[in-house]
């Protein structure tokens, strides 16, 4: 759980738009991650402070701030296991922060609902969390496929904005814009990408049987009974490239090169910076 340069700017970027903080519970105390350069970009005090309570207190307007962690290595307000049920805590908050700690919890489904259940009515919740190119760091990498599927208007929340970013990038962000129906949004990149995430809460619900909304489309749409049958010009144009295809990949002089051309071409069509659906904004 830290504050990075990044998760300022978010934070930063909310408390411009009139957002209200509150009362606020960090997942894991916030370590202060923010280097010494960047303090000078953000336009803000260096501190050399471990943790990043008076940061936060300093530039938001943040009521309080309480930290719940598994163990008490770290001083935390409140001790429990987000793999579990939490039962003892009768307490809720304006503002959840997971600034990198849901990725290391075993039992995500139950972890992502114990942080709704933390949230009041009309509340926020904000993660920053591994997407892409953090293989190891912890137990999971996120899509935006999942928090759009989670955080909508059937499960209790709206005005869900996501971003993802690149963390050598400190100039550019790219909004993610949910795909139109049916369709898959695939991304990829050879940067370590983190997903950026907020969301409202409008009224509790519990996160089960949640699926991929291209799969619920095609479940669910059956207009297409019936219909797919492809026009002759159509399927004559597949058959000639599955041919053609075909003989570049087990021609011996073509094969290598056409190997090569399509594993890049594979890797190329979903990168996160020319996907349809993400939108770069300068931050």
């Amino acid at each position: 759980m830290a504050l990075t340069f990044h998760t300022f700017k978010f934070l930063e970027k909310l408390k411009n738009e009139k957002f209200f903080f509150g009362k606020t519970l960090s997942l894991g105390r916030v370590n202060n991650l923010i280097n010494k350069d960047e303090f000078k970009t953000l336009n803000i005090p260096v501190s050399y402070e471990k943790y990043a309570d008076n940061i936060l207190f300093d530039n938001f307007n943040l009521e309080s701030l309480n930290s719940l962690d598994y163990s008490k290595f770290e001083n935390a307000d409140i001790i429990c296991d987000l793999n579990e049920p939490i039962e003892k805590i009768n307490k809720q908050f304006d503002t959840i922060l997971d600034f990198g700690t849901s990725e290391h919890v075993f039992n995500i489904t139950q972890c992502l609902n114990n942080i709704s259940d933390l949230c009041k009515i009309n509340g926020h919740i904000i993660h920053c969390l591994p997407a892409n190119n953090n293989c190891g760091h912890g137990f999971w990498q996120f899509s935006p496929e999942l928090f759009f599927n989670m955080y909508n208007k059937k499960h209790g929340f709206e005005n869900t904005e996501i971003f993802l970013i690149n963390l050598f990038d400190k100039k550019n962000w790219y909004k993610v814009n949910k795909q139109k129906p049916g369709e898959r949004l695939e991304l990829n990149s050879s940067e370590p990408l983190y997903i950026l995430v907020k969301t409202k809460k409008i009224e509790n619900n519990y996160f089960k049987n949640i699926n991929q909304s291209d799969y619920e489309y095609q479940w669910s749409d059956t207009t297409k009974t019936g219909s797919n049958k492809k026009s002759f010009l159509s399927s004559l144009n597949k058959n000639f490239k599955y041919k053609f295809k075909y003989i570049l990949k087990n021609n011996i002089f073509t094969k290598e090169i056409y190997t090569k051309i399509e594993n890049i071409k594979l890797h190329n069509k979903n990168n996160y910076k020319v996907n349809k659906n993400l939108e770069k904004k300068l931050i």
